[in-house]
C-alpha cells in the first residue's frame, strides 16, 4: 500500500501559531524485550538492532520538522530489578546515541513514561505538555512518519482539536491533541483491527472534531520487513538472524 502524497507545507517559522511539542514513546533496545514478534525472522539481536534504528529514524525526522520541543518517553524493560545498573547505562547510552543523530540546536530532551495501561500513559502523557500547547504523540515503529508528515499533522491542529495517523492495520501510529481528552485513551483493549475507528467514536463523543493524515503503515509483525527494506533498506542492513 502506497502513501498518499502530501503537500509541501510550511515550517514552523511560517506557522508560529501551532508548535506543538512532540512525544515519542520508546523503550530500551534489549534483546528479547523488544519487537518480540520479529524475533522469528530477525532473532533477538537483530529484533533490538532494528528497534534501535527505527526509534533513531523517527527521532531525526521529529527534530528535522522544526515544530516545538522533542520528548522521548522511554519505558524501562522487563528485564528483573538486579538488572537495573545495566539498564541505566544502556538509557545514558541510547540517549547519546539518538542526541548524536540529530542537530545540534535541535530542542530534544528525555523522560520517563507515565505509569499505567497504554491508554492511560498515553493520556498521561499528553496531560503533562499539553498545558504548554499542542502535543503530538507517537511510536517509534513508523518508518513512514517523517519530518513532512509530522509539519501536516500540526498544520491539521490548527483547524481540529484532534489528529490521527491511521495505519493499515486499523491502528494508529499518531494522535495529536489542542487539550486533554482522556475519553480518548479509554479503550477496552488496543491490540483489534478498529482501533482507530473506536478512538475517532470517542473524540466525537467527547465534542471533539479530527482530522485524519492518510493511512500508512508500520513494523510489527515478519511480513512488515518486506516493505521496509523497498521503502528505507538502510534500517534493514545486516539484520537477518
Amino acid at each position: 500500500m502506497r502513501d498518499a502524497p502530501l503537500p509541501t507545507l510550511p515550517t514552523a517559522d511560517a506557522a508560529s501559531e501551532v508548535r506543538p511539542t512532540l512525544i515519542i514513546f520508546g523503550r530500551l533496545p534489549i534483546a528479547g524485550h523488544c519487537k518480540t514478534r520479529l524475533i522469528p525472522a530477525l532473532g533477538p539481536e537483530g529484533a533490538a538492532r532494528l528497534y534501535a534504528r527505527m526509534l533513531s529514524h523517527i527521532v531525526d525526522h521529529a527534530c528535522a520538522a522544526r515544530l516545538g520541543k522533542v520528548v522521548v518517553m522511554l519505558t524501562a524493560s522487563a528485564e528483573p530489578s538486579s538488572q537495573a545498573p545495566e539498564q541505566a547505562a544502556l538509557r545514558v547510552a541510547l540517549e547519546a546515541r539518538l542526541r548524536s543523530v540529530v542537530d545540534a540546536s535541535a530542542d530534544l530532551t528525555f523522560e520517563a513514561q507515565p505509569q499505567g495501561e497504554l491508554g492511560e500513559r498515553m493520556s498521561r502523557a499528553m496531560a503533562r505538555h499539553l498545558p504548554e500547547g499542542p502535543v503530538l504523540l507517537m511510536g517509534s515503529d513508523l518508518p513512514a512518519l517523517d519530518s513532512q508528515r509530522l509539519r501536516e499533522a500540526a498544520h491539521r491542529l490548527r483547524t481540529h482539536d484532534a489528529v490521527l495517523q491511521p495505519t493499515d492495520d486499523g491502528g494508529y501510529g499518531l494522535i495529536g491533541l489542542k487539550a486533554p481528552c482522556p475519553q480518548a485513551f479509554l479503550l477496552p483493549r488496543w491490540s483489534h483491527a478498529h482501533v482507530c475507528r473506536d478512538t475517532l467514536e470517542l473524540l466525537a463523543r467527547a465534542g471533539r472534531t479530527a482530522a485524519c493524515l492518510p493511512t500508512s503503515w508500520d513494523v510489527d509483525e515478519p511480513r512488515d520487513l518486506a516493505r521496509l527494506s523497498r521503502h528505507l533498506p538502510a534500517l534493514m542492513a545486516d539484520l537477518a538472524a
